[in-house]
């Protein structure tokens, strides 16, 4: 569950890509189209009224690429989220889980990592439709936040929630790194996304880390390799 097209790429598109083989069933929501984010890199350039367009295409493109399901999509608009009615937000958001019936939910934790005002809201109401949708759901699902090393942390300055340098997952992305590369230049509307790709294609960046926030692990566990084993034929669904 992320705020904008590109938010599930940045942080979660090794992941992401590395399970549907597993037979697990992913599923990304995204709250708004960014509507008012950059107009363009290099040659390409795009009129304000036509970049939510271009930039739901982007996603689509990316999610193909990462052999997940299309986006569901929640029409807020970006910048918005913190003045949007938080209860609509949230039942929308439920509303979303309680139809694909994730067993884990990603989302950003308490600081969004670059404290985006979208990226925190969407951080509460994706972790209060979590806390309701748990109590319905058959199997008892898990809920992850995005987290950063320490180092990471304050190598680019974040002021991020200490849950966000709590890594109960690390994920090995080595294998994938290519179509995680592939994925952020995919995303040809945003500045942000190619500094990004020039990052992880020049640096060791080879793993992607999860914070557990529900249930709450004991604070003497080593991080996991993964979420879960998937048995042969079972299918699981995660809301990125």
């Amino acid at each position: 569950m992320f705020a904008h097209p590109d938010d599930e790429t940045s942080t979660a598109a090794g992941t992401i890509t590395k399970y549907p083989p597993e037979g697990v069933d992913i599923h990304v929501i995204t709250a708004t189209r960014g509507e008012r984010g950059a107009l363009g890199t290099g040659d390409l350039k795009i009129e304000r009224h036509d970049l939510p367009a271009v930039r739901e295409a982007e996603l689509r493109a990316a999610l193909t690429l990462y052999g997940a399901n299309q986006p569901i999509i929640l029409d807020y608009r970006d910048q918005e989220l913190i003045t949007a009615d938080f209860e609509t937000l949230t039942q929308d958001v439920l509303r979303v889980m309680a139809s694909v019936r994730p067993d884990v939910v990603i989302t950003f934790g308490p600081s969004g990592i670059s404290d985006h005002d979208d990226h925190k809201t969407i951080h509460r109401a994706a972790t209060e439709a979590f806390h309701r949708y748990r109590h319905t759901a058959v199997v008892a699902p898990r809920l992850y936040y995005v987290a950063i090393p320490h180092e990471v942390a304050a190598e680019f300055a974040f002021h991020v929630h200490p849950s966000e340098m709590t890594l109960s997952v690390c994920i090995d992305i080595a294998d994938v790194k290519p179509i995680k590369l592939q994925g952020l230049r995919t995303y040809r509307s945003q500045t942000d996304a190619q500094e990004l790709a020039v990052l992880f294609e020049s640096n060791q960046f080879s793993n992607e880390w999860f914070y557990q926030a529900y249930p709450v692990l004991s604070s003497t566990e080593s991080p996991a390799s993964g979420f879960w084993s998937c048995p042969e034929g079972r299918v699981s669904s995660a809301c990125g």
